[in-house]
């Protein structure tokens, strides 16, 4: 969808007119600039409540409107929600044309402005791939505002680029698991790596065990494709910070030998969301050419039951000579983030960021609305969440409390990968930690948030959400 920013109304007879009525909006007002409103607007129950909304056809100037009690402006998620409205209502009647109205008696912020850009975007996708009937999203949207506008063109566009990274990222999670395996995600890094001249490195079988990457050869071991590890590195001409950024790439979780419930296995595909989240943000970082050097290491496997499947009871050491008992073959996700931490530290940045679909437990405490964050840096914690704010992409602050460490060691390994009788989320956060070193780091559990089962407040589909794109944009932006 392309949306430009207008001064004035265009001619558009086959498009809609959308309107939002925010609090404290001077109906008179709307029905000077649109006459033939007039006595609708004059009527007192006429959506009385936020988040209300209207098609209403004017035969005179031949316009369709759309009227939408809209809430106030002084919040963003005010705008994620207008957002999300408006689109739902839109793809009901079909609508491909679409020209917002924002009344100058309204005073509209830049972050109000962006939000709702950015969640338009998000709420025009759908994966069709599959469908026979396919969706029609709307195509042009134009923001119209009279006179001349604050609001820089510039962040429009790069609000754009950033949002077509977030489709990129949501096609790679919402794609059938037989289309996506490490083989599939190599190709599409190396791909990547040619179009936007990013320096790649693959690591497969005989690179994984010339680097004692041991986590990844034993959850892959039983897969028809072998286990990877990707490095994707962008390096400006001119920076002053580095970020190393980590992502789980199980490309599908059937729980190996200690097998899922076939109920529990449906979403399964979701769970390369962390590896798909950070090869989107180099996509983007290259596209906005920003000048912070970043690297993206992307664990791949599936994790399959088979002869050759690693057991419980197995230790698995590691590059860094710790080593791992395995009580559970169905918490892999740490055991291959392991090998890119180990790899990512080696490199010394200035923080490493990892996003991984690890525990169920993190659902149980934040649900599908707010990733979990586990970071000792205050620093990179602040900025964080900072960033977390500005974009809508949430994050609830979970304790990396030292004084459960002792529920991750094992008595014939250094740690074990599970029962870690409660707190399993935090606990599985210290069993990161011990892979990184003195490097700030900080791991965001986005179980809960990057895959959707049903429809959210501002995200009106299910399925793949991209959570974590536009974080990590927001982040890198203000940090350079």
């Amino acid at each position: 969808m392309k949306i430009k920013k207008i001064n004035r109304l265009l001619s558009n007879p086959h498009g809609v007119i959308v309107i939002p009525l925010f609090r404290g909006l001077s109906r008179a007002a709307i029905g000077v600039e649109f006459p033939e409103l007039q006595k609708l607007l004059q009527q007192k129950k006429i959506l009385g409540r936020d988040g209300e909304a209207l098609f209403c056809n004017s035969l005179s100037s031949r316009r369709l409107f759309l009227l939408i009690a809209a809430g106030g402006t002084d919040r963003k998620t005010d705008a994620r929600k207008l957002a999300c409205l408006i689109m739902s209502r839109l793809r009901e009647k079909h609508i491909r044309r679409v020209q917002l109205y924002l009344s100058n008696d309204t005073h509209i912020s830049p972050g109000f402005l962006l939000n709702l850009i950015d969640y338009l975007h998000l709420n025009n996708y759908r994966f069709d791939r599959y469908l026979r009937k396919k969706s029609k999203p709307v195509q042009r949207l134009d923001l119209v505002r009279r006179g001349k506008s604050p609001w820089p063109a510039a962040a429009l566009n790069a609000a754009e680029t950033t949002d077509r990274c977030v489709v990129f990222c949501r096609d790679l999670v919402n794609e059938i698991p037989s289309r996506i395996t490490p083989d599939t995600m190599v190709q599409t890094a190396s791909d990547l790596a040619a179009e936007h001249h990013l320096v790649i490195q693959v690591f497969r079988k005989s690179g994984l065990v010339e680097n004692g990457l041991n986590g990844l050869l034993a959850v892959g071991a039983a897969a028809a494709c072998s286990p990877a590890l990707i490095s994707l590195e962008y390096v400006p001409e001119k920076f002053s910070h580095s970020v190393s950024l980590v992502g789980k790439g199980i490309t599908f979780d059937a729980g190996g030998l200690n097998l899922k419930p076939g109920n529990s296995m449906e979403e399964m595909k979701c769970d390369m969301a962390g590896a798909a989240v950070v090869l989107a943000v180099m996509k983007n970082v290259a596209w906005l050419r920003l000048p912070v050097k970043v690297t993206a290491w992307a664990a791949l496997a599936e994790n399959m039951p088979g002869s050759q499947a690693y057991k419980p009871g197995d230790i698995i050491t590691y590059a860094n000579k710790k080593t791992v008992e395995i009580v559970n073959t169905d918490a892999e996700g740490r055991l291959i983030l392991a090998d890119a931490l180990i790899m990512a530290s080696r490199q010394r940045p200035d923080a490493i960021i990892e996003f991984s679909t690890l525990t169920g437990a993190v659902v149980t405490a934040l649900g599908d609305g707010i990733a979990g964050l586990m970071c000792r840096n205050k620093k990179l914690r602040t900025a964080l969440l900072q960033a977390a704010d500005a974009c809508g992409e949430l994050l609830w602050e979970l304790p990396l409390f030292s004084e459960y460490r002792k529920d991750i060691t094992a008595k014939i390994a250094d740690l074990k990968n599970a029962n870690y009788h409660g707190a399993s989320s935090i606990k599985a956060g210290l069993f990161l930690q011990e892979f990184v070193g003195k490097t700030p780091f900080a791991h965001i559990d986005i179980a809960g948030t990057a895959f959707l089962s049903r429809p959210g407040p501002w995200l009106g589909v299910e399925g793949a959400t991209g959570f974590g794109v536009r974080l990590m944009t927001e982040y890198l932006k203000n940090l350079a």
